[in-house]
């Protein structure tokens, strides 16, 4: 039995479609499987941000105020501690300076033979001028002094000042007295005892009570 030509071919394109779906499905069998994978994700950390310049003046403000209260506290410990050492270094003896005496007992202290003498015999007692001076002179807070003494006796400001300006080869007290006695030689003894006692300087009329009568009479 013979074919027709349109048969034929049509065979023949069926058979053609067979292998080739059959090679199609070894080669399938035969190579692996492709498994697609997701790419790999980095995280990238967000960058710093920079300190904002809006709060530099606040620390510089602070460590301002820090440096000041430590230079106020030094300062402070330095003032203290040279205050002390002033005060040593001025401290000489215990005196009578602010005792309250009575009228009585500053008059028991001197002699009145002492008291009427005249005043240039203190400038003549070298011992006792000399604790005079040491008394007076010195400028202390709070009590008064040779200056106080010279304002008393009428001698003008500025007359006190030129002679504080030369202590260091004159005692003012030495020049207050030589001045008093020049200007008022009937001056006595007494009159300087009323001049401290309105300075209330007991301890410089407790010096002068070691004006010996004895001594006053020569």
């Amino acid at each position: 039995m013979s074919l027709r030509p349109e048969d034929a071919l049509e065979r023949n394109a069926v058979r053609l479609l067979c292998q080739e779906q059959i090679h199609c499905t070894a080669r399938s069998r035969s190579s692996p499987a492709i498994q697609v994978t997701e790419p790999q994700r980095f995280t990238v950390p967000p960058p710093a941000l920079p300190v904002s310049n809006s709060h530099m003046p606040v620390l510089w403000a602070v460590s301002s105020l820090l440096l000041v209260f430590i230079m106020l506290a030094a300062v402070a410990v330095y003032t203290r501690r040279k205050r002390g050492l002033l005060f040593q270094g001025s401290y000489k003896r215990p005196s009578y300076v602010n005792v309250a005496f009575r009228n009585s007992d500053v008059e028991g202290m001197l002699d009145h033979t002492v008291q009427s003498a005249p005043l240039q015999t203190v400038l003549d007692n070298l011992d006792v001028l000399e604790e005079l001076v040491i008394l007076l002179d010195p400028e202390s807070r709070g009590i008064k002094n040779t200056k106080h003494l010279a304002s008393l006796c009428s001698f003008p400001s500025t007359w006190i000042t030129y002679t504080y300006s030369m202590k260091e080869s004159k005692s003012p007290l030495k020049a207050v007295l030589e001045g008093v006695t020049s200007r008022n030689p009937d001056w006595t003894v007494g009159h300087l005892v009323e001049m401290l006692k309105r300075m209330e300087r007991n301890d410089a009329i407790a010096a002068l009570a070691k004006l010996r009568p004895d001594v006053v009479n020569l």
